[in-house]
Formats: structure tokens, sequence, C-alpha cells
């Protein structure tokens, strides 16, 4: 098995950012999952307390709607999922469950907060990283937004 570290540095969320040693350092601070289809990874309304960084496989994530669960995307390689409880501590906003067997890597709340205290510099630099993509989501759901309200 590739450290954790080797496998954040083949993903294009890290590329161009971090320097493989502070990929060392982060991956430390986080763990190895693996799971089975169909087990789930957290539901909508669970406390947040980590993110998870999909390596291998394919999740589903849905939310609570008017007549049941709602399909909002399939996520695969490379996909950070949760990541909004380790900057607002909220409840989980929708419900991720593994579609295939999947690999992945969890970061905690905790875990997040030694880094700060132990690496700011490392820890800035992930924090750009979920701002950055948090910013990408948001775009796009604004234009998904326009695009049913202009339908």
């Amino acid at each position: 098995m590739s450290s954790i570290a080797d496998i954040l540095d083949e993903l294009d969320l890290f590329q161009g950012l971090f320097a493989y040693p502070e990929l060392e350092c982060l991956g430390s601070y986080m763990n190895f999952y693996n799971v089975a289809k169909e087990d789930i990874i957290f539901s909508e309304g669970d406390k947040g307390t980590n993110m998870i960084i999909l390596i291998d496989g394919k999740m589903m994530v849905s939310k609570a709607g008017d007549g049941g669960m709602h399909l909002l995307s399939y996520e695969g390689k490379g996909r950070v999922l949760g990541e909004m409880a380790l900057i607002d501590h909220e409840p989980r906003s929708a419900t991720c469950v593994a579609a295939t067997d999947c690999e992945m890597v969890s970061l905690s709340i905790d875990a997040l907060e030694k880094l700060v205290a132990a690496h700011p510099p490392i820890a800035y630099k992930l924090m750009f990283v979920l701002a950055r993509l948090l910013s990408r989501r948001l775009r796009r759901t604004s234009g998904l937004l326009a695009d049913f309200v202009n339908a």
C-alpha cells in the first residue's frame, strides 16, 4: 500500500501548492479507510467530525426532500466530501453512501486542530485548498440556480 503522502501527491487537488515533505506531514494527521459498497459514510444531520478524500471507488451524495432522498451526485477519485464540517462544525448537509467498495483518507477536526498548532503553514495551505474548492462549488451551484430560475 502507498503512503498517504504518495496518495495525496497523485491528486490534482494538491498539485502545485504542496511540496512532498508537506504532504508527508499532512498525511501523518490523516487515516486510511476501506469501506464496503452500500456503507453509509455519514448521514444528513449527523454531527460533522471529519472530511474524507476519496481515493478509489464511487460515492453517492443525496439529500432528503419532498418525496424522499434525492441524488445530488456521484463522486469519484480525488473528490473531497464533508469538508464543510472542518470549517463550520455544523451538522452534515447531505448523506454520503459508498456506491462501490471504496478507499479513502480522513482528516478529523481534532487532527486539523493539532495540525494548525504544530504546522501552521501546512494548515494554511490546506485551508486555502478547501476555500478554493468551496468557491468552485458555490460558483457551480450559483450557475445551476440561475439556470433553474431562468427556465
